[in-house]
């Protein structure tokens, strides 16, 4: 899983060829940062790339790979190990397309595969469509949970990682009404333990986890909801007897304001919207998204496909490079 220098391979799926998958991936194995911390390979079309290098602005050399080891990680190059056939006839840029779905899909179970295996020390996905991805027959079309599916993980937990600060969540995709049955004391508990654990993986073995509470106010001693009382506080305190460092409940409404003055290395959100929107306004723009509680490494950058600017170069790699080097860099707990 490392090149002949100590480089780790990074696999990087091929993302939708309908959006800006392909065209960020290009742009990001062009810069030396990345080159520097990962031997990066692409499973997926040859074709998508030969198509997409004039819109992304480089000029790398295409060296098509027989399997994994053969990765050189040479500057200059764009390593892609083959599989399977794309029809790209059926793939047009902005469009929902089964064909692109099917295949991003699969170049998903593929990369995967190949890390499960040994035989690349991580994975990086690149933007795919879940309406495609469903076009195309996938059942998994979550990030998430088709990385959990592949890995055959029973359970994992999204965390959102940005320059200094961090966010995961107890829930992830559910409608708001659900979200207060959801959060359980052992949920939460659970949420806690994996988000402990899987944090090693890139580098924080001992965290500080700040876990916001749901209600207003934390429910003013139950006046405005009594889940902290009931669920999300003793789980709380189920995880410090455990040694696990844990502050709160803290407030929902305060807690991403108190990041530095409270040492917090992550916050634990309840919900999607209360978590996401909070790490975005801190960090949007440098958001990479880790699956924790998986056997190996699986990042993604945190946006989609982009479908109203593919095609037109415009579309930046931040995200893709920082998804790159942070894979390098992941430690493997399998």
């Amino acid at each position: 899983m490392h090149t002949s220098d100590g480089k780790p391979i990074v696999a990087i799926t091929n993302g939708d060829p309908c959006g800006i998958g392909p065209e960020i991936a290009l742009k990001a194995l062009a810069k030396s940062e990345v080159r520097q911390a990962a031997a990066p390979i692409i499973v997926g079309s040859p074709e998508v790339f030969e198509r997409d290098m004039k819109i992304a602005g480089t000029s790398l050399d295409i060296r098509l790979l027989d399997k994994p080891s053969d990765a050189s990680g040479a500057p200059g190059t764009v390593e892609i190990l083959p599989f399977d056939r794309l029809d790209l006839g059926q793939c047009v840029r902005g469009e929902v397309s089964a064909e692109a779905g099917r295949y991003s899909g699969a170049s998903i179970a593929h990369a995967i595969g190949l890390a499960m295996q040994g035989e690349v020390h991580s994975v990086v996905v690149s933007p795919n469509n879940k309406r495609a991805m469903k076009d195309g027959g996938h059942e998994h079309t979550g990030f998430e949970e088709i990385s959990r599916h592949y890995t055959g993980a029973t359970s994992s937990i999204q965390i959102l990682m940005g320059r200094k600060y961090n966010l995961a969540r107890v829930t992830n995709h559910i409608p708001l009404r659900e979200v207060a049955d959801y959060c359980t004391r052992e949920r939460v508990l659970a949420a806690i333990r994996v988000l402990k654990k899987s944090l090693a993986t890139v580098g924080l073995p001992d965290p500080v986890i700040g876990v916001s509470g749901l209600n207003p106010h934390n429910g003013e001693h139950g006046l405005m909801g009594t889940e902290e009382m009931t669920d999300i506080g003793p789980a709380c305190d189920d995880a410090r007897a455990e040694g696990i460092r844990v502050v709160g409940p803290i407030s929902a409404d305060s807690v991403f304001v108190n990041i530095d003055k409270l040492n917090l290395d992550i916050v634990l959100s309840m919900y999607h919207d209360h978590g996401n929107s909070g790490i975005k306004i801190l960090e949007f723009g440098h958001l990479i998204n880790f699956i924790g509680g998986l056997p190996v490494p699986v990042f993604t950058v945190s946006h989609g496909t982009a479908f109203d600017i593919a095609g037109q170069g415009i579309a930046g790699s931040t995200n893709m490079e920082l998804s790159i080097v942070a894979a390098a860099k992941s430690v493997r707990q399998s």
